[in-house]
């Protein structure tokens, strides 16, 4: 092998190994860095939508009140440690059904076919919901959306989890207005 033959492989080489010894070396710092990282694209993995999530669950744990344990019947009891569970996108798109059914249900019947946005906005100007409320509920509208519409949004059962949980908030702050 001549040398210029060896001077080519090592130019080859040397920007490839570089890269592979700095990830390397850098790889505690930059697993610390990225939650704090506004949006990371790789691919088809995002983690806009987690931090997104998360914010939203921290705002309804601000504004809404923890809402009751929920106490299981003799029939849920015994297929407590059975229960499969589903999608985490299928997860949010039945939560967000059950917190739109309720909403609907608080006003007449004729505004029954109003757009989420237009809905919420008639029940806090009829002030049955608080503007936190209704930013709370946009939010998670746009985040179930977002599952609804994009194929490659990558939710956790982590964030399905935290968006159940703001969910429940609502609908339980809902049910003291109404009761």
């Amino acid at each position: 092998m001549s040398m210029d033959s060896l001077e080519k492989i090592i130019d080859i080489l040397v920007w490839p190994l570089t890269t592979i010894i700095v990830v390397a070396l850098m790889r505690k710092p930059l697993a610390e860095l990225v939650p704090t990282l506004k949006r990371l694209k790789y691919k088809d993995l995002e983690l806009e939508f987690e931090k997104e999530a998360n914010k939203i669950l921290a705002e309804a744990e601000r504004d809404l009140p923890e809402p009751p344990a929920e106490k299981p019947d003799k029939e849920s009891l015994g297929i407590l440690f059975s229960r499969v569970r589903l999608d985490p996108s299928t997860e949010i798109m039945q939560s967000w059904r059950d917190l739109e059914l309720q909403l609907r249900s608080m006003l007449p019947k004729e505004l029954d076919k109003l757009s989420t946005r237009v809905l919420i906005s008639e029940l806090e100007g009829s002030k049955k919901i608080s503007k936190s409320t209704s930013k709370i509920i946009l939010d998670l509208a746009s985040l179930r959306n977002r599952v609804t519409h994009a194929a490659d949004e990558a939710v956790s059962y982590e964030v399905s989890t935290a968006y159940m949980s703001s969910v429940k908030r609502i609908l339980s702050a809902l049910a003291s207005k109404i009761a």
